[in-house]
Protein backbone atom coordinates (compact mmCIF):
# COMPACT_ATOMS: atom_id res chain seq x y z
CA UNK A 1 0.00 0.00 0.00
CA UNK A 2 2.75 2.56 0.78
CA UNK A 3 4.61 1.74 -2.83
CA UNK A 4 1.03 2.40 -4.33
CA UNK A 5 0.87 5.95 -2.26
CA UNK A 6 4.00 6.83 -3.31
CA UNK A 7 3.37 6.34 -7.10
CA UNK A 8 0.28 7.86 -6.62
CA UNK A 9 2.03 11.44 -5.12
CA UNK A 10 4.66 10.77 -7.83
CA UNK A 11 2.18 10.73 -10.91
CA UNK A 12 0.14 14.01 -9.54
CA UNK A 13 3.85 15.97 -9.36
CA UNK A 14 4.60 14.71 -12.10
CA UNK A 15 1.46 15.44 -14.39
CA UNK A 16 1.19 18.61 -12.09
CA UNK A 17 5.06 19.69 -13.38
CA UNK A 18 5.83 18.31 -17.03
CA UNK A 19 2.43 16.40 -18.40
CA UNK A 20 1.86 19.24 -20.83
CA UNK A 21 5.03 19.22 -22.38
CA UNK A 22 6.23 15.82 -22.18
CA UNK A 23 5.04 13.47 -24.31
CA UNK A 24 4.79 9.78 -24.09
CA UNK A 25 7.07 7.18 -26.92
CA UNK A 26 5.16 5.46 -29.42
CA UNK A 27 5.65 2.17 -30.47
CA UNK A 28 4.15 1.71 -33.85
CA UNK A 29 5.20 -0.82 -36.92
CA UNK A 30 7.08 1.65 -39.69
CA UNK A 31 5.62 4.47 -38.12
CA UNK A 32 8.33 4.71 -35.18
CA UNK A 33 11.52 2.68 -34.77
CA UNK A 34 10.71 -0.71 -33.45
CA UNK A 35 14.12 -0.64 -31.01
CA UNK A 36 13.77 3.15 -30.36
CA UNK A 37 11.15 4.64 -30.83
CA UNK A 38 11.71 7.33 -32.93
CA UNK A 39 9.68 8.74 -35.94
CA UNK A 40 10.69 6.56 -39.23
CA UNK A 41 9.83 6.76 -43.24
CA UNK A 42 8.01 3.62 -43.31
CA UNK A 43 10.89 1.26 -42.26
CA UNK A 44 11.31 -0.90 -39.87
CA UNK A 45 14.12 0.68 -38.13
CA UNK A 46 15.70 4.08 -38.24
CA UNK A 47 19.02 4.35 -39.56
CA UNK A 48 21.26 4.40 -36.37
CA UNK A 49 19.48 0.95 -35.39
CA UNK A 50 19.88 -0.44 -38.49
CA UNK A 51 23.66 0.47 -38.85
CA UNK A 52 24.01 -1.16 -35.17
CA UNK A 53 22.89 -4.83 -36.08
CA UNK A 54 25.88 -5.38 -37.18
CA UNK A 55 27.13 -6.09 -33.45
CA UNK A 56 26.08 -9.02 -31.42
CA UNK A 57 25.17 -8.81 -28.42
CA UNK A 58 23.51 -5.37 -28.24
CA UNK A 59 20.57 -4.27 -26.05
CA UNK A 60 17.19 -7.14 -25.93
CA UNK A 61 14.74 -4.21 -25.32
CA UNK A 62 14.87 -0.21 -25.23
CA UNK A 63 12.04 1.16 -23.65
CA UNK A 64 12.39 5.30 -23.49
CA UNK A 65 10.10 6.58 -21.02
CA UNK A 66 9.55 10.08 -22.79
CA UNK A 67 10.36 12.01 -26.16
CA UNK A 68 13.15 15.18 -25.57
CA UNK A 69 12.31 17.30 -28.15
CA UNK A 70 15.14 19.85 -29.35
CA UNK A 71 14.19 23.17 -28.72
CA UNK A 72 11.26 22.78 -26.28
CA UNK A 73 11.12 22.84 -22.72
CA UNK A 74 11.55 18.77 -22.61
CA UNK A 75 15.00 19.17 -24.50
CA UNK A 76 15.92 21.53 -22.06
CA UNK A 77 15.16 19.77 -18.95
CA UNK A 78 17.35 16.96 -20.08
CA UNK A 79 20.37 19.34 -20.86
CA UNK A 80 19.07 21.49 -17.77
CA UNK A 81 19.43 18.84 -14.99
CA UNK A 82 23.05 17.82 -15.28
CA UNK A 83 24.48 21.37 -16.39
CA UNK A 84 27.72 22.57 -14.08
CA UNK A 85 25.38 24.79 -12.62
CA UNK A 86 22.21 22.67 -12.85
CA UNK A 87 18.52 24.02 -12.43
CA UNK A 88 16.57 22.59 -9.93
CA UNK A 89 13.43 22.92 -11.28
CA UNK A 90 15.12 20.57 -14.01
CA UNK A 91 16.75 18.25 -11.96
CA UNK A 92 13.17 17.37 -9.82
CA UNK A 93 11.54 16.87 -13.35
CA UNK A 94 14.21 13.95 -14.25
CA UNK A 95 13.96 12.84 -10.42
CA UNK A 96 10.63 12.67 -10.55
CA UNK A 97 10.07 11.19 -14.20
CA UNK A 98 12.97 8.12 -13.60
CA UNK A 99 11.74 7.36 -10.05
CA UNK A 100 7.96 6.83 -10.89
CA UNK A 101 9.26 4.99 -13.96
CA UNK A 102 11.55 2.65 -11.76
CA UNK A 103 9.18 2.15 -9.34
CA UNK A 104 5.82 1.71 -11.94
CA UNK A 105 7.60 -0.04 -15.00
CA UNK A 106 11.31 -1.62 -14.11
CA UNK A 107 9.83 -4.53 -13.57
CA UNK A 108 7.59 -4.35 -16.90
CA UNK A 109 11.04 -5.46 -18.77
CA UNK A 110 10.95 -9.03 -16.51
CA UNK A 111 7.55 -9.76 -18.26
CA UNK A 112 9.51 -8.31 -21.76
CA UNK A 113 12.44 -10.42 -21.61
CA UNK A 114 10.92 -13.20 -19.35
CA UNK A 115 13.88 -12.91 -17.17
CA UNK A 116 14.06 -11.41 -13.22
CA UNK A 117 15.58 -8.71 -13.26
CA UNK A 118 19.25 -9.53 -10.66
CA UNK A 119 21.36 -6.48 -11.16
CA UNK A 120 21.51 -2.72 -12.28
CA UNK A 121 23.90 -0.13 -13.83
CA UNK A 122 23.58 3.00 -15.49
CA UNK A 123 25.84 4.84 -18.32
CA UNK A 124 29.14 6.46 -17.52
CA UNK A 125 29.99 9.87 -18.85
CA UNK A 126 32.21 9.12 -21.91
CA UNK A 127 34.91 10.47 -21.18
CA UNK A 128 34.81 10.35 -17.67
CA UNK A 129 33.95 13.16 -15.50
CA UNK A 130 34.75 13.31 -12.02
CA UNK A 131 32.30 12.95 -8.68
CA UNK A 132 28.87 11.33 -9.27
CA UNK A 133 26.58 11.68 -12.53
CA UNK A 134 23.69 13.23 -11.39
CA UNK A 135 21.68 10.40 -13.07
CA UNK A 136 23.22 7.91 -11.44
CA UNK A 137 22.46 9.67 -8.29
CA UNK A 138 18.66 9.90 -9.07
CA UNK A 139 18.45 6.38 -9.91
CA UNK A 140 20.73 4.06 -7.31
CA UNK A 141 18.36 3.85 -4.57
CA UNK A 142 15.32 2.86 -6.17
CA UNK A 143 16.55 0.19 -9.46
CA UNK A 144 16.42 -3.48 -8.75
CA UNK A 145 18.65 -5.75 -8.39
CA UNK A 146 22.27 -5.24 -7.26
CA UNK A 147 24.50 -2.46 -9.12
CA UNK A 148 27.03 -3.87 -11.16
CA UNK A 149 28.70 -0.93 -12.10
CA UNK A 150 30.38 0.34 -15.43
CA UNK A 151 33.11 2.81 -15.63
CA UNK A 152 34.21 4.48 -19.31
CA UNK A 153 37.54 3.43 -20.30
CA UNK A 154 40.44 5.68 -20.26
CA UNK A 155 40.15 6.14 -23.98
CA UNK A 156 37.94 5.30 -26.02
CA UNK A 157 37.65 6.56 -30.23
CA UNK A 158 34.86 7.89 -31.35
CA UNK A 159 32.55 7.97 -28.30
CA UNK A 160 29.21 7.76 -30.18
CA UNK A 161 30.36 4.88 -32.17
CA UNK A 162 28.97 1.27 -30.65
CA UNK A 163 32.27 0.03 -29.46
CA UNK A 164 32.19 -2.78 -26.31
CA UNK A 165 35.84 -0.91 -25.18
CA UNK A 166 34.35 1.97 -24.34
CA UNK A 167 32.97 0.90 -21.04
CA UNK A 168 34.40 -1.87 -18.49
CA UNK A 169 32.93 -4.14 -16.20
CA UNK A 170 35.37 -5.22 -13.22
CA UNK A 171 33.57 -8.18 -12.14
CA UNK A 172 32.12 -11.05 -13.94
CA UNK A 173 28.48 -11.23 -14.05
CA UNK A 174 26.52 -14.23 -12.46
CA UNK A 175 25.72 -16.85 -15.05
CA UNK A 176 21.82 -15.72 -16.49
CA UNK A 177 22.30 -12.45 -15.31
CA UNK A 178 19.67 -9.82 -16.15
CA UNK A 179 21.12 -6.29 -16.32
CA UNK A 180 18.63 -2.91 -15.82
CA UNK A 181 20.84 -0.45 -17.90
CA UNK A 182 19.91 3.11 -16.96
CA UNK A 183 20.62 5.87 -19.01
CA UNK A 184 19.08 9.61 -18.93
CA UNK A 185 18.95 10.65 -22.83
CA UNK A 186 19.15 8.03 -25.93
CA UNK A 187 20.52 10.09 -29.10
CA UNK A 188 21.89 7.87 -31.56
CA UNK A 189 22.09 5.20 -28.88
CA UNK A 190 25.83 4.50 -29.24
CA UNK A 191 26.42 4.88 -25.36
CA UNK A 192 24.08 2.73 -24.40
CA UNK A 193 24.60 -0.05 -26.94
CA UNK A 194 28.55 -0.08 -26.56
CA UNK A 195 27.37 -0.02 -22.61
CA UNK A 196 24.72 -3.46 -23.86
CA UNK A 197 27.97 -4.83 -25.07
CA UNK A 198 30.35 -4.33 -22.46
CA UNK A 199 27.67 -6.25 -20.08
CA UNK A 200 27.57 -8.86 -22.58
CA UNK A 201 31.31 -9.39 -22.71
CA UNK A 202 30.99 -9.80 -18.30
CA UNK A 203 28.47 -12.50 -18.99
CA UNK A 204 24.78 -10.44 -18.78
CA UNK A 205 22.41 -12.57 -20.64
CA UNK A 206 19.93 -10.05 -21.08
CA UNK A 207 20.43 -6.77 -21.34
CA UNK A 208 17.19 -4.33 -20.76
CA UNK A 209 17.66 -0.51 -21.21
CA UNK A 210 15.20 1.59 -20.04
CA UNK A 211 16.17 5.74 -20.97
CA UNK A 212 14.66 8.62 -19.52
CA UNK A 213 14.25 10.41 -22.76
CA UNK A 214 14.56 10.08 -26.64
CA UNK A 215 16.31 12.87 -28.05
CA UNK A 216 14.15 14.22 -31.25
CA UNK A 217 14.93 16.87 -33.83
CA UNK A 218 11.81 18.08 -35.14
CA UNK A 219 13.56 19.93 -38.15
CA UNK A 220 14.61 16.44 -39.25
CA UNK A 221 11.69 15.12 -41.77
CA UNK A 222 8.53 15.12 -40.68
CA UNK A 223 9.60 15.39 -36.65
CA UNK A 224 7.61 17.87 -35.92
CA UNK A 225 4.31 17.41 -37.75
CA UNK A 226 4.55 13.44 -35.46
CA UNK A 227 5.36 15.53 -32.37
CA UNK A 228 2.44 17.58 -32.73
CA UNK A 229 0.29 14.57 -32.79
CA UNK A 230 1.06 13.40 -29.71
CA UNK A 231 -1.25 13.93 -26.55
CA UNK A 232 -0.26 14.83 -23.11
CA UNK A 233 1.76 12.57 -21.10
CA UNK A 234 0.47 9.63 -19.11
CA UNK A 235 2.97 7.91 -16.41
CA UNK A 236 0.77 4.85 -16.05
CA UNK A 237 1.60 4.29 -20.20
CA UNK A 238 3.97 1.39 -20.26
CA UNK A 239 7.39 2.75 -21.63
CA UNK A 240 7.67 -1.29 -22.77
CA UNK A 241 4.79 -1.40 -24.72
CA UNK A 242 3.26 1.71 -25.01
CA UNK A 243 0.29 0.78 -23.86
CA UNK A 244 -0.53 -1.10 -20.77
CA UNK A 245 1.97 -2.82 -18.64
CA UNK A 246 2.38 -6.56 -19.17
Amino acid sequence: MAGSVVERQLRAALIASAGGYLRNPVWRSQVTCRICATPVDGYPCCYECNQHRVHRGLADAVAPVTYAVRGSQSGYIMRGYKAPRRLEAHYSVVATLMIFALLKHARCSEAVANAEVTHWTSVPSLPAKPGEHPFHHIVKDHAPGVEAPLRAADRATDKRAVNADHFVMEKALPSGSHVLLLDDTWAKGGHAQSAALALRRAGAQKVSVLVAARWINPGYKDNGAFIKTLPDYEPDICPWTGSDCP
